[in-house]
């Protein structure tokens, strides 16, 4: 996917380089406080309107999510426009529903990028996230879930999924951090046998590093960051006993492992 196939260029090509990077530093703290004030605004006046239009709590809920969606949309194109990233998809599948995601995480960016891609699509926010005064409304109404613990989020999780909603989770716990091999938490694969929710894996791959754990916004690369996304054929859970879910997550959690960090050292697909 590209959101622009940037015809502007051959136009920065003729800046000198400190001009164009003075330039992409600029536009992306632009663009991050406009994500800031534009999540307010859906907040205050978009989301009072969609939530007095004709339909229940799901048609609600649904509008809150295309409305982030679109807004995440516009922010990658403004990402895109300006030369700082180019977003790459290779296998996406369309059409998706009720499909657990399963994606590493090397940059702040890749959540807003998956959203950007796939419709109807939720992730876990942290609380300070779902308690914000601006944003938690937002994210609220939108079906997002509550980082509040372990069995509230497993629960939560299941419902959005049973609902026909796409999870992303990233099952490492955090941010990717480059060079050693990847490792899951557990809780991914207690949600997929839980519900039997079918998993997409997909490699996220950021080649120069864009806001990496510990980056800030002014922390551009020169270069066009190629945000590649590779989605891995499905995987479908064991049936399991209720006993037996601690050792079929242990199972499943390692042959996700190893799809991931074989991947990652010279397989082009999941």
């Amino acid at each position: 996917m590209a959101y622009l196939q940037v015809p502007m260029t051959a136009t920065r090509s003729l800046l000198p380089p400190r001009l164009r990077q003075a330039g992409k530093v600029l536009t992306s703290g632009i663009l991050f406080t406009l994500l800031g004030v534009g999540g307010c605004v859906c907040t205050l006046l978009i989301r009072p309107v969609l939530a007095v239009l004709p339909g229940g709590r799901e048609a609600r809920r649904r509008r809150a999510a295309r409305i982030i969606r679109r807004f995440f949309r516009l922010f990658v194109f403004g990402l895109e426009a300006s030369g700082i990233l180019q977003v790459e998809t290779d296998g996406m599948p369309q059409g998706l529903k009720g499909a657990l995601i399963l994606a590493n995480h090397p940059s702040y960016l890749d959540i807003v990028i998956l959203i950007a891609l796939l419709p109807d699509t939720v992730c876990v926010v942290k609380e300070a996230v779902w308690n914000n005064l601006f944003f938690g409304p937002l994210v609220r109404a939108a079906g997002f879930i509550n980082n509040q613990g372990p069995d509230e989020v497993l629960e939560h999780c299941g419902l959005a999924l049973a609902s026909g909603q796409n999870l992303v989770i990233f099952p490492e716990g955090g941010r990717t951090r480059p060079g050693p091999p990847l490792r899951f938490k557990r809780g991914a694969a207690h949600l997929a046998l839980r519900t039997g929710a079918p998993i997409l894996p997909v490699r996220v791959s950021v080649d120069p590093p864009l806001l990496a754990k510990g980056d800030r916004w002014y922390m551009v690369p020169a270069p066009t960051c190629r945000f590649r996304f590779a989605f891995g054929d499905w995987v479908h859970a064991p049936a399991a006993a209720e006993a037996d879910h601690p050792r079929e997550a242990r199972i499943l959690t390692r042959i996700l492992e190893s799809r991931f960090n074989e991947e990652s050292h010279g397989s082009h697909a999941l």
